[in-house]
């Protein structure tokens, strides 16, 4: 006669395994000089269930399914092959592949309880906070490896130059006689750019200030009349119909003083 094998409690099975895998990933984790809070930011899983695995206390973590689900993810995280590290964590759930995945909703001594459809919901929601950081991560990457925008310089339009005002020869509206040009100084002034003018006719101030280039402006004096200018190479003068003539050079302050004859 056959003797049968004595039955291994699964729970207890499941506890050594537990206490085992804990151990390695608690000696790693060390070596590593990680501590369970940095694990518990990269995983997203809270520490109480990593000090949980670490010591073995499989009374304080969900059913077995969910056990090697954080078992993988903790051994992803301190470099490990998650997968092939978590399979030796026997969950007792092997359904066969012709059958619905949902096989396990229906295995012996198993109950549906309301605390299976929250670790479900945590689960789909640090899955969906994982995958969305690794996009925005892969995006990031991408917008980095683009060159960098070619941004044209852009010239300042040139300032146009004012044209010269060329000096034409004054002509009198009303043309003075001889005789007045022998007893009188008449000075006709055209500006080529701005200029500061002071004129002064028989010892009297006529005129004191800035005048804009361009300007036409005729005096007359009994006896003499009095020139200065701030910018002289701007000013071209004509006395008594004679040849226009430039006071000086540009931006030299000149004073001329004409008298009658």
């Amino acid at each position: 006669m056959f003797r049968k094998k004595p039955k291994i409690d699964p729970i207890v099975q499941q506890r050594e395994k537990l206490l085992e895998l804990g151990s390695r990933l608690q000696q790693l984790r060390t070596e590593k000089r990680l501590s369970l809070e940095i694990v518990s930011r990269k995983t997203m899983i809270p520490r109480r269930l990593l000090e949980a695995i670490e010591t073995g206390q499989i009374e304080s973590l969900p059913e077995p399914i969910y056990i090697r689900w954080l078992i993988k993810q903790f051994a992803e995280t301190l470099g490990l092959d998650g997968a092939a590290f978590s399979s030796e964590f026997p969950v007792y759930a092997k359904a066969p592949a012709a059958q619905s995945n949902f096989l396990f909703l229906r295995l012996p001594n198993f109950q549906l309880r309301p605390f299976h459809l929250y670790f479900l919901y945590v689960l789909l929601l640090l899955f969906s906070v994982k995958t969305i950081s690794n996009v925005l991560e892969q995006s990031t990457l991408e917008i980095n490896r683009l060159p960098s925008p070619v941004i044209p310089s852009i010239q300042p339009p040139p300032i146009p130059q004012p044209m010269p005002t060329p000096v034409q020869a004054v002509t009198a509206t009303n043309s003075p006689t001889k005789a007045e040009l022998d007893k009188s100084v008449i000075v006709d002034i055209q500006l080529k750019d701005d200029s500061w003018l002071k004129v002064i006719s028989d010892g009297k101030k006529e005129f004191e200030g800035l005048l804009p280039g361009g300007t036409h402006r005729t005096w007359k004096a009994d006896k003499e009349l009095t020139v200065r200018a701030g910018n002289a190479g701007s000013v071209f003068i004509t006395v008594n119909k004679e040849q226009a003539k430039q006071l000086g050079q540009p931006g030299q302050v000149q004073e001329v003083t004409y008298t009658a004859n």
